[in-house]
């Protein structure tokens, strides 16, 4: 199944389309707003955040410039990445936001964050839903398995993580 993206033989992306930009936007704003926490409030700023999270802080910037790279580089052997450059896409927004709430410190920026990060996943999934490759042969039923994948792997960091993450 073909969207308004279109594949060249090589099997990158010609054009993006519209989804993809939103997939491209979300995840960048989410990257940039963990930068900015990591500076302000880490090592380069006023120094309350804890170094275990001034490493996710930066780790999560990482984790999600490198994905979308993965996802949407014109790169064609990078092609049989995206599937799962998708569901670590959901599963570091699911690892994010279910931290967020286990560390119990809220703000307006973190809220926002957490909302654009819930947008993040259903983007990601409706990428995967129109993309055509993936698991499960591709479309709705591809989309689904990355959607799970992503959850259940996201679930299994929050978990690892909360073994040294507390209350505050």
């Amino acid at each position: 199944m073909e969207n308004a993206e279109t594949r060249s033989n090589t099997g990158f992306r010609s054009n993006v389309g519209a989804v993809g930009v939103g997939v491209i936007v979300l995840a960048l704003a989410t990257a940039v707003i963990h930068l900015y926490d990591f500076v302000a409030h880490g090592f380069l700023g006023t120094g309350e955040m804890l170094p275990l999270f001034q490493f996710l802080f930066v780790g999560n910037f990482l984790a999600y410039v490198i994905l979308l790279g993965v996802l949407y580089s014109p790169v064609s052997s990078l092609a049989s990445l995206r599937p799962f450059a998708r569901a670590f896409l959901i599963a570091i927004s699911v690892a994010a936001i279910a931290s967020y709430f286990r560390v119990e410190v809220y703000g307006l920026l973190g809220n926002v964050d957490k909302v654009i990060e819930v947008l993040l996943i259903a983007v990601v999934t409706a990428d995967a839903a129109l993309s055509g490759d993936g698991f499960a042969g591709g479309g709705m039923r591809g989309a689904l398995a990355q959607l799970g994948i992503g959850i259940a792997l996201g679930v299994g960091m929050f978990l690892f993580l909360s073994l040294f993450i507390g209350n505050n």
